[in-house]
C-alpha cells in the first residue's frame, strides 16, 4: 500500500483515540498515537501495554507487541487464549494469536484465515481490536 494512503487511513480509524480522555472511555492509557504506532496500556491490576505497529493499515493488520507497562519487553508468562507465549516463528517472541492481530494471520496454524476476510468488519478496525484485546486481557487475569 502507498504509504500515504496508509497513513490516511490510519489516521481516520485512530481518530477516536485522539486524546487520554477518549482513550480512558475504553478503559485504556494513551501514550503514543502517531503513524504508524498506536501505544497503549490496558488498565487493570495487572496491566499491559499493547503496541501496535500499523505500517500498511489496511492492507495489513497491526502488529502488536506485548510489552510491560513501563514499555519493556513483556517477560513473564501469559494467560493463554489470545494471549500466546510465543515464541511466534516469524518475531521469535510472545505473541497476540487473534484475528486482526498480523501475528495470528502469519502463524502457520492459520495461514488459511486471511486478514481481507475480517478487513473493514465492525469492531476489526484499530481501536475494535484495541478494545477487544483490553476485555480479553481483563478477562484472563483476575
Amino acid at each position: 500500500m502507498h504509504e500515504a494512503l496508509a497513513k490516511a487511513c490510519f489516521e481516520k480509524e485512530a481518530e477516536t483515540l485522539k486524546d487520554a480522555d477518549a482513550a480512558l472511555r475504553r478503559g485504556l492509557i494513551l501514550h503514543s498515537r502517531e503513524y504508524p504506532v498506536i501505544d497503549v496500556t490496558v488498565q487493570h491490576s495487572k496491566p499491559l501495554r499493547l503496541r501496535m505497529r500499523c505500517d500498511d493499515w489496511d492492507d495489513l493488520p497491526p502488529s502488536i507487541e506485548l510489552l510491560n507497562a513501563d514499555g519493556t519487553p513483556w517477560k513473564s508468562g501469559l494467560p493463554g487464549g489470545v494471549f500466546h507465549g510465543g515464541p511466534h516463528k516469524n518475531t521469535g517472541l510472545p505473541f497476540i494469536c487473534m484475528r486482526g492481530s498480523r501475528e495470528y494471520h502469519t502463524h502457520e496454524g492459520h495461514l488459511q484465515d486471511k486478514w481481507d476476510k475480517y478487513r473493514g468488519q465492525d469492531g476489526m478496525g484499530l481501536v475494535g481490536i484495541l478494545v477487544q484485546l483490553g476485555n480479553a486481557w481483563r478477562k484472563a487475569v483476575k
